[in-house]
């Protein structure tokens, strides 16, 4: 039986905007990654997300990105592999020491926006990535762009990977994902986010942007909470899942 992770970032807003609708989606996930207060988030809704997570049974995971709030972490910042180790850093252990204080534990790391794109690129903003978590805790796992330079990184010191792919992402001949500047880089039919996540959950191939197919390995699939209708495409993920004797379960 092919097992699936569902993880969604979530805790990206501020005081108490988003928190009904991220609570919501908790209920449909098995991992869920949380903002850590740079790109987005705040010590208010990153304690209720945790709360919430640890009391549906699902995975938590840091979500750090780089300190850029009106970009929302999805603009470049040039940092070096130093500042990016540092900043990675503190916010994991800010979301390993909130969740240890509210009687949770934390499971893995995933990288959000330009930070994600920049160190599935960069060997060394990579090797600054894994140095922050293996820092923290040996133990934590790393969910990172399949086939991409931070998987190699991880795996090259010891961590436990997961390898991430997008049900909503339009993907480049080279694996990477579409810049969002680009017509078509998001999928916004649930029609075409099923298909795309079908293939790439059943088969492990995606189709990129310029036809061709290319092998992704699927250890865990992302649903952004922003997708027009989160929910019902979620649920429908579930009806799926059954009827192809896929098992979705927490990633271990």
């Amino acid at each position: 039986m092919i097992k699936l992770d569902i993880n969604c970032d979530l805790g990206e807003g501020f005081g108490r905007a988003r928190l009904s609708e991220d609570l919501g989606i908790l209920k449909w996930i098995t991992s869920v990654n949380v903002a850590c207060g740079q790109h987005a988030g705040d010590p208010h809704i990153i304690c209720r997300t945790v709360e919430a997570a640890i009391k549906h049974g699902v995975n938590i995971g840091a979500h750090p990105g780089y300190p850029d709030l009106q970009g929302f972490g999805r603009r470049s910042m040039n940092l070096s592999a130093g500042e990016v180790y540092e900043l990675t850093l503190y916010q994991i252990a800010a979301l390993d020491g909130v969740t240890r204080a509210l009687g949770g534990k934390l499971h893995h790391v995933k990288l959000h926006g330009a930070l994600y794109n920049e160190a599935a690129e960069q060997p060394e903003l990579a090797e600054a990535v894994v140095r922050a978590v293996t820092d923290i805790n040996e133990e934590l796992i790393l969910y990172a762009l399949s086939g991409s330079a931070l998987v190699e990184a991880g795996l090259e010191h010891g961590l436990q990977v997961a390898e991430e792919v997008f049900a909503d992402r339009a993907y480049l001949p080279n694996g990477r994902l579409a810049p969002r500047e680009l017509e078509g880089s998001v999928l916004i039919s649930k029609d075409e986010q099923m298909e795309q996540a079908s293939r790439l959950v059943l088969e492990q191939s995606v189709q990129t942007v310029d036809g061709s197919v290319i092998e992704l390995a699927a250890d865990t699939l992302c649903i952004h909470s922003e997708s027009p209708d989160v929910i019902q495409l979620l649920v429908e993920l579930h009806r799926w899942a059954k009827q192809h004797g896929v098992k979705i379960e927490r990633f271990a």
